[in-house]
């Protein structure tokens, strides 16, 4: 619209300008110079008015691209936040995936911690089996004697093998650790507080107490409290 406008108004600046020209030749210096400045103003007006707008028009345009600039990184964010929340999703589903997994597994684990050792300890159950059916037939104490021994050691042996481990407890120094004390036995023979006897064997898994000893401890006239 403004470029079909814009060749009309500089032909009617030129056209003005004439009439300016012959106005000035027609009539005297000091009405010349009062027409004059009328029409220098008639045709500043016009071209402040073209050029406002002009401005108006780039204005315009300015804001137009604005808003389309603006659509397109509305968009562009809508896309990246789409994207996210499908990546989160998934994410989301794998992890729940996978703690469903370490659940299962945990499970089946508790379930099935002890099936390795029961399965080894199924042998020394059948041996026994076999060897009490032998002795009720048996005149040979010692062979039934042997093979209880043999079933002992193998039982020994796999408990051995998962990290059972006896306390030691006759001749040591009395340890609340390790020791439970169920009597105190007065001797000049051993230090105070020395395990002289053992009611019940203490096992121990590295440091961890399974079943604590059961044992006697010696006192004597310098000191009977038990424990120091």
């Amino acid at each position: 619209m403004m470029e079909s406008q814009l060749p009309i108004s500089m032909t009617i600046r030129a056209e003005i300008r004439k009439c300016i020209q012959h106005i000035r030749y027609d009539i005297g210096t000091k009405n010349d110079y009062r027409v004059d400045l009328s029409m220098n103003d008639i045709v500043e007006d016009m071209e402040e008015t073209e050029e406002i707008d002009e401005i108006k028009t780039d204005e315009i345009k300015t804001d137009e691209l604005s808003e389309e600039e603006l659509v397109c990184e509305l968009e562009e964010s809508k896309k990246l936040t789409l994207e996210y929340l499908d990546h989160l999703q998934r994410l989301q589903a794998e992890f729940d995936n996978y703690k469903k997994l370490v659940d299962r597994q945990k499970k089946e684990l508790i379930e099935y911690a002890h099936a390795d050792l029961i399965s080894e300890l199924i042998d020394v159950m059948e041996n026994l089996e076999r060897g009490i059916a032998s002795a009720k037939d048996s005149k040979d104490p010692e062979s039934i004697i042997k093979g209880m021994e043999m079933v002992y050691s193998s039982l020994e042996d796999i408990l051995g093998s998962r990290g059972l481990e006896p306390i030691e407890a006759i001749g040591k120094k009395f340890d609340p650790n390790y020791h439970e004390a169920m009597m105190k036995s007065p001797s000049d023979e051993v230090a105070n507080n020395t395990v002289i006897e053992e009611f019940q064997r203490g096992y121990k898994i590295k440091k961890k107490v399974l079943r604590y000893a059961k044992v006697k401890v010696s006192t004597n006239s310098d000191n009977n409290n038990v424990g120091e």
